[in-house]
């Protein structure tokens, strides 16, 4: 259930709830996870970082995340 103070996103093909007004940096923090370590995709549309500080997140919005992972 949603209020008025926060919204429902989908994270992965999972429903999250998200206080009203976050961006998606501020949506990944508060996940654990850091902008620096993953790529992000926002409505079908994969941003960079200053996008993703910026855009603050609407209720139903749609992110794919994905984990940067170094290996040899």
């Amino acid at each position: 259930m949603t209020t008025a103070a926060t919204i429902t996103v989908e994270a992965n093909g999972r429903s999250v709830e998200s206080p009203a007004g976050a961006s998606i940096s501020a949506f990944l923090e508060r996940n654990g996870l850091s902008l620096e370590r993953v790529v992000v995709e926002h409505n079908g549309r994969a941003l960079n970082r200053d996008e993703a500080r910026a855009i603050v997140l609407a209720d139903g919005d749609r992110l794919e995340i994905v984990r940067i992972v170094a290996g040899g």
